[in-house]
């Protein structure tokens, strides 16, 4: 057997080892949930008190994933490869398609996949931009968009009530973000990691794979030093968060739970944005439900079956712009799902392949 097909097969075996784990999980809690669950009242995810208020909390997803969006095409204009000539529309295909794959995978390959939608399309145009660069923009505007949550709320902690666990995890993961970008756009000058993290075998295959990767987000900080650029991308950041808030109040509002109000939304905000970061399940079930079930029953006393039922729903008022929408997408990229899913597991596994790459 070479050793390309032995590789091949151990790879195939952790991701069948890594499924049969996650619905062994999935199972357990399923069971939990079916036993503690009252089934008379299951017909509150049927019937919400409001539509309207659905519909809207669908649109405010929307609205969030569009201004992620604009906030990804402020940093891929910002790099040197790219020079400004990234356009929104350019880049939407590819952020709704890996949204996609998001939602229907467990592993965060959406990213690389919109990555490799993003280069190709770009290419079309004219720009040619590496797969590492595009991927430490991906990076880059995440650190960002994190930046934005913490101080969205902040400012929601401000005026509205919000628990200490809230708040710690909040400025903890605020500091750590803000650290690593400030750090990336002061040394942004194209100088590697030190040689310690490139030495030995295992290391040195480390190595190289962090230093292309911390390369690439450097390069992605340097756009971000102009105000006006760093304003744009800031911007839209925190519009993306709103929309998001927006959307959790509306389907509180469609359960007739308008008694937790913008305060509990925040709160909600704070805990599936944290449980959203740990994708082990597809779709990140079970865990998006217990994010958002606990708050309210803890918290706010919403009975456990209609916490339940609301958790399902607002799952749904974002899975659905995520499949729905990035289903059209893929279709109009010409590319299936399988191939797609193939092509970005290849990228991922050669990332630490090849030669630091110069930033």
């Amino acid at each position: 057997m070479t050793t390309q097909a032995a590789s091949d097969q151990r790879f195939t075996l952790r991701r069948h080892v890594s499924t049969v784990a996650r619905l062994a999980v999935l199972a357990v809690v399923a069971g939990l949930v079916a036993w503690r669950v009252d089934w008379a009242h299951v017909d509150l995810v049927l019937h919400p008190a409001s539509w309207a208020f659905l519909l809207a909390a669908i649109a405010a997803n929307f609205a969030s994933v569009a201004f992620k969006g604009l906030t990804w095409t402020g940093v891929v204009s910002g790099l040197p490869e790219v020079d400004g000539r990234a356009r929104f529309r350019d880049l939407l295909s590819p952020l709704f398609v890996g949204f996609l794959f998001n939602t229907v995978l467990a592993a965060r390959i959406g990213e690389v996949v919109k990555v490799l939608l993003a280069r190709r399309r770009l290419a079309r145009n004219g720009v040619e931009v590496s797969a590492t660069s595009l991927l430490g923009s991906v990076v880059a505007e995440n650190l960002v968009s994190t930046i934005a949550w913490v101080g969205l709320v902040i400012g929601i902690g401000i005026f509205l009530p919000l628990p200490f666990y809230a708040w710690a995890a909040s400025l903890v993961l605020g500091a750590v973000c803000l650290l690593v970008v400030t750090l990336a756009m002061a040394t942004a000058t194209g100088h590697q990691l030190p040689p310690w993290l490139a030495t030995g075998s295992v290391a040195a295959r480390i190595g190289r794979a962090a230093s292309r990767l911390w390369g690439a987000v450097r390069e992605s900080h340097v756009g971000l030093r102009r105000p006006r650029q760093l304003a744009v991308v800031g911007g839209a950041s925190l519009a993306t968060w709103l929309a998001q808030w927006a959307g959790i109040f509306f389907t509180l509002h469609a359960f007739g739970l308008e008694r937790v109000g913008w305060g509990g939304a925040g709160l909600l905000l704070v805990t599936i944005t944290l449980a959203q970061a740990f994708p082990l399940l597809p779709g990140n079930l079970v865990v998006f439900q217990a994010a958002a079930v606990l708050p309210l029953t803890a918290t706010y006393g919403v009975g456990a079956t209609e916490a339940i039922a609301f958790s399902v729903v607002l799952q749904f008022t974002e899975i659905v712009v995520g499949v729905a929408v990035g289903f059209l997408f893929l279709l109009s990229e010409g590319v299936s799902f399988g191939q797609l899913r193939r092509q970005a597991e290849q990228e991922a596994s050669h990332q630490g392949d090849e030669e630091p790459a110069r930033a």
